[in-house]
Formats: structure tokens, C-alpha cells, sequence
């Protein structure tokens, strides 16, 4: 009976989870505004670019309706998730075109140190805000905007190697 009670429990389960998943992928029109963003500031200054586009999906949020802590951080989550696929593809292409040359070590060791410092910058959040709601808030909104500015430096890191 009891095995009974876990596997029903399993299945009521299953779509409440998969539709909490749904609530951090990115949606086409999420993506398309961070892409015009990008388009838009295309030879700018970084820090220009990083105002501008940085913020474009999560920073509404909280003044959607019925916003709360759940759908803050989904809202961070989701636009950190396109500057990571951003930052994995400026980077990726990066490496590729300093294949064999000496600077592909420094990047690659920029790139660690890069992950080493966003986490531990993160994580002084997380401790600040430790045992409140506001922790998972204040460190999503870290990561998406530490991932947002990373991205949009390997754009300028790619974008020198044209030079």
C-alpha cells in the first residue's frame, strides 16, 4: 500500500515539476528581445551594451502582477540562461579561432578565473540575505547579470579577433 501511496504521490508530482521547469526556459520572444537588444547596440561601448541589454527580461519582474519570490528568480533564471548560451558561443568561438595561438591559454585561464570570481560573488549574496526568500532573488539576479557582462565581453574578446 504504501508502495501505491509513493508512485500516485510520483505522478501528481510530475507535472506540477515539469510545469516549475517550463517557468525557467526562456521563451522565443524572451530571446528575441535579448538577440534586438545585441543587434541593436552592435559597436558601442561594452558598458553601453551591458546597460542596455542586461535587465531586458528579469528587471519587469518584479513589478509584473502577482509577482513573488518563485516567479522573480524564474524570470532571472531564464534571461541568465540566454546570456550563458551567448557566453558558451562567443567563447566557443573564440577558442576555436586562437586554436594555435598562445593567447588561447590565457583565455581559457581568464575564462576559470572569470567562473571562480562570479561564484564567489554570488555567494556573498546568498550568505547575506542566508534563511530569507530574498537570498535566491538577490543571488539570481548576481548570476544573470554577472553572465549578461561576461557574454558581452567574449562578444568584444571575438569581435578583436577581426583585428
Amino acid at each position: 500500500m504504501t508502495r501505491i501511496a509513493l508512485a500516485l504521490s510520483a505522478l501528481l508530482a510530475a507535472p506540477a515539476l515539469a510545469l516549475a521547469q517550463a517557468e525557467f526556459e526562456p521563451t522565443a520572444a524572451e530571446r528575441a528581445t535579448i538577440a534586438a537588444c545585441i543587434e541593436r547596440v552592435a559597436g558601442v561601448p561594452e558598458l553601453k551594451q551591458m546597460a542596455e541589454c542586461i535587465g531586458a527580461i528579469a528587471d519587469p519582474c518584479p513589478n509584473a502582477p502577482g509577482a513573488n519570490t518563485f516567479t522573480i528568480v524564474a524570470c532571472h533564471m531564464r534571461e541568465q540562461k540566454i546570456w550563458d548560451g551567448y557566453l558558451n558561443d562567443w567563447y566557443g568561438e573564440a577558442e576555436r579561432r586562437l586554436k594555435d595561438d598562445p593567447a588561447a591559454a590565457a583565455l581559457k585561464a581568464a575564462q576559470h578565473a572569470w567562473i571562480a570570481f562570479r561564484d564567489a560573488k554570488c555567494a556573498y549574496w546568498e550568505k547575506r540575505y542566508e534563511g530569507g526568500t530574498f537570498a535566491s532573488v538577490a543571488t539570481g539576479d548576481c548570476m544573470r547579470v554577472e553572465t549578461g557582462r561576461r557574454a558581452l565581453e567574449m562578444r568584444a574578446i571575438d569581435d578583436d579577433l577581426d583585428h
